[in-house]
């Protein structure tokens, strides 16, 4: 950015009184201040940037989930190019009193995730650099990069790491929010594996934050979210990776549920722990089109497998019959996304919601019945697509996850494999929301009172896939919980990112209340 108009917005942010709103004043408007009379670099003009409708809001397509893409209305949106850029919006925004939201992919479900409604949406799109180190062991990446960027660019040097596991979901939230990957039985979350961050504080000072430089602050940033900065570049450890086995295989719901289940706990207790090599996604869901409940199951392997053939650890998945689909084989790290991308389309009304038990066949079979009943009186609302997901948290995992220094979720080191329970649904039309949502809240509230009762709670929750309704930092125990909130309060002493940037998780709630 231009050092003359670096230093106005400074000075106009050191001035201003704190009073105005974005929504109130001409001069507190920030898409006149980007771009009117008072800033008029060039450079400045030509990052804020947008579409500007006939209510004289702006608009952007580029988000997974109608409530953002809808829903959600920007005063403008905001393109920087570089740190420095971010630096000066978020100026800006203390100067105006203007609330911003952040975007890189743009995959959060809720109003207001990556979306600022009435505010400032910063928009990763221009920030997309990926770099290899010279001895290619570490991969520095810019925030509006999505994981299959990266991983075309890796596999180009037989080179991939522990990313997410659909191809165009954000590096950055999901990297914040902790990350799991085809690779965390090895490797841990995609946030252990990050050797360091470029930050934008609220200040306006750029930090680069490692294990041994703001030791603190690159703790926090291992699972707690957009709560202290703008981060603005990650530099991630690399391995190699050539092709790897993997894909979907689907059943008929009835017939398959039994043996799926059983499949899936003795991966859990036994055979992840043999072969800390693979991973499971075993999801339950209702498909409109066939009205029917099918299983669909994904499993991945780090190694190649022939034509035909398939890693021992998963024999029992392998070995239930009549399934309509396989796409197993081996393939690209990328390629394997993409398919799984092909589940989430654009444009759909989305939630989700989570919650983790530890593992139990009986505990399994009876959340699925909850879900199956819950989900029966809102099944053929338009567009509805409900699932219900079970993940492994597997004891490799948990072990991987003390590398580096460990991270913020209070999970590191456990002793018994967990179920990641996620329930995820879209549908078509607003109307649906209040029915929608009062079956999901139901499922969760249900099946928390089943394992509580049986002793089988956990309390972790995963940012990711946490409800707008949910407190995922609240989850990671008290003593992480304080901790993180001294962190913010020695890099962010103003609170910027707990009130200005309000509409993802902050360290003292959820976004809203159900």
């Amino acid at each position: 950015m231009q050092s003359g108009v670096w230093w106005f917005l400074l000075a106009l942010a050191l001035s201003a009184t704190g009073e105005a709103s974005c929504t109130e004043k001409p001069m507190s408007d920030p898409n006149r201040l980007l771009r009117g009379k008072w800033v008029t670099s060039d450079r400045l003009n030509d990052i804020s940037s947008g579409l500007k409708n006939n209510d004289g809001c702006f608009c952007s397509l580029a988000f997974w989930s109608q409530q953002q893409s809808q829903d959600t209305k920007p005063r403008c949106f905001f393109h920087p190019t570089d740190a420095e850029d971010v630096s000066a919006v978020i100026l800006l925004s203390r100067a105006t009193q203007c609330p911003f939201a952040v975007k890189g992919g743009g995959h959060a479900p809720f109003e207001g995730g990556s979306n600022s409604n009435g505010g400032i949406t910063i928009d990763f799109d221009r920030m997309k650099h990926i770099s290899l180190s010279d001895d290619m062991s570490s991969v520095a990446i810019g925030p509006g990069n999505t994981w299959v960027d990266v991983y075309r660019t890796l596999e180009k040097f037989n080179l991939t790491m522990a990313g997410g596991r659909t191809a165009t979901v954000g590096v950055g939230g999901l990297t914040l929010g902790g990350g799991i990957s085809f690779f965390s039985g090895q490797y841990g979350m995609t946030c252990d594996n990050i050797i360091s961050y470029e930050i934008v504080l609220g200040s306006g000072e750029i930090l680069i934050v490692d294990s041994k430089t703001n030791a603190d602050l690159f703790w926090a940033l291992r699972g707690g979210g957009g709560n202290f900065g703008v981060v603005t570049q990650f530099v991630a450890q690399t391995f190699e990776q050539g092709p790897m086995w993997g894909g979907t295989l689907a059943w008929e719901m009835v017939s398959s549920k039994g043996p799926l289940i059983d499949a899936m706990i003795s991966y859990a207790e036994k055979g992840s722990n043999e072969d800390p090599k693979g991973a499971l996604i075993q999801s339950f869901a209702y498909a409109q089109m066939q009205q029917m409940w099918i299983s669909a199951t994904m499993v991945h392997h780090s190694d190649p497998q022939s034509p035909g053939r398939h890693p021992e650890v998963f024999d029992d998945f392998l070995a239930i019959e009549n399934a309509f689909r396989d796409t197993t084989r081996s393939t690209s790290h990328s390629n394997h996304t993409i398919e799984i991308d092909a589940a989430n389309p654009i444009g759909l009304r989305q939630s989700y919601w989570g919650f983790t038990t530890y593992v139990d066949k009986q505990l399994a079979v009876e959340i699925l019945d909850i879900f199956e009943e819950e989900v029966n009186q809102i099944k053929n609302f338009t567009g509805m697509v409900p699932a219900l997901v079970y993940q492994i948290i597997t004891v490799p995992q948990l072990k991987a996850m003390m590398s580096n220094g460990g991270n913020t979720l209070g999970i590191n080191g456990g002793k018994r494999p967990l179920f990641l329970v996620q329930l995820t649904v879209m549908w078509m039309h607003k109307s649906d929301d209040e029915a929608v949502l009062t079956a999901m809240s139901n499922v969760l509230s249900r099946s928390q009172e089943l394992a509580r009762a049986r002793g089988l709670h956990h309390p972790f929750l995963y940012m990711n896939y946490a409800s707008q309704f949910q407190d995922p930092i609240a989850s990671y125990g008290t003593e992480n919980k304080a901790r993180l909130i001294e962190v913010s309060k020695r890099y962010d002493p103003d609170g910027v990112f707990q009130n200005l940037n309000p509409g993802y998780f902050k360290l003292m709630g959820p976004p809203n209340q159900w």
